[in-house]
């Protein structure tokens, strides 16, 4: 995204500090001035160091000064966020995740820098963090009034959870998976993590995740259903398993279930 399109998105604070309100933080003002100058000309390695300066600098005691935060705090979180995604470019995802969060810190309102911190957690293979980053980017997004990029941004975290499901990576969906239910329910995550569990062994708690996934759903339900089936069966409870599959009626899983009632007795 160019520079007009996050300044007309988010706001750029060009407010730049008069001659009187410079005399009174003459040091803390005229970094700040330099640095929106240098964000305006599209070099945000400097803005961002000028706007930090600036907060470094500034007297919290000082009327002037407050002023002066407030804007450096507003137009370093936009230059932090040029800076990350410059690095996260380059592959230089440690230098980015320090520039967003950098930028999270200056402005918790500014989505953007949420989104970059979960594209860099995740461009480190840290997984299962950058699946709980999708989904604070997600609600970041949603208080911004962004309904659409929160829905991305839950979507990218479930598929990341899928992907890992696809792969047979049991060891990884269940990393991915319960970073994912700390922030937020799916019925499909609750699938992929009960099939995971059932992988090694852990019937019981393979049984209630696809137990929480049917609850989840009101209707279509017959995936988790055939899930739950299977663990009971595994479980050795027949009768439980029969009246699991006899609730089937899907026909791309009904004739599957027929077939395994018939091989319990039932």
């Amino acid at each position: 995204m160019i520079l007009a399109g996050v300044f007309a998105i988010f706001g750029l604070f060009s407010n730049t500090l008069n001659a009187q309100e410079e005399e009174q933080a003459a040091s803390a003002a005229s970094l700040y001035n330099d640095g929106l100058a240098k964000l305006k000309a599209k070099e945000y390695d400097a803005a961002f160091e000028l706007m930090g300066q600036a907060l470094e600098t500034a007297d919290s005691s000082s009327e002037t000064d407050i002023k002066v935060m407030k804007l450096a705090k507003k137009n370093g979180a936009i230059a932090a966020y040029y800076v990350g995604t410059s690095a996260r470019k380059a592959d230089d995802h440690e230098k980015a995740l320090e520039a967003y969060q950098q930028g999270v810190d200056y402005n918790p309102g500014f989505y953007a820098n949420y989104i970059g911190k979960a594209q860099a957690l995740e461009g480190m293979d840290m997984m299962a963090k950058a699946v709980g980053a999708y989904q604070t980017a997600g609600v970041a997004c949603e208080k911004a009034g962004k309904a659409d990029k929160a829905e991305q941004m839950n979507s990218k975290a479930e598929n990341m959870v899928a992907v890992a499901w696809g792969d047979k990576d049991w060891a990884l969906v269940k990393d991915m998976a319960a970073a994912y239910l700390e922030g937020g329910e799916s019925a499909d995550v609750h699938y992929y993590l009960s099939d995971a569990l059932l992988s090694d062994g852990s019937k019981d708690d393979a049984l209630m995740h696809a137990e929480k996934a049917i609850e989840l759903t009101a209707d279509g339900a017959d995936k988790y259903l055939m899930q739950k089936a299977e663990i009971l069966k595994a479980k050795g409870d027949t009768a439980g398993a029969i009246e699991a599959y006899k609730m089937i009626t899907d026909s791309k899983y009904v004739e599957r279930a027929k077939y395994e009632i018939g091989q319990l007795g039932g």
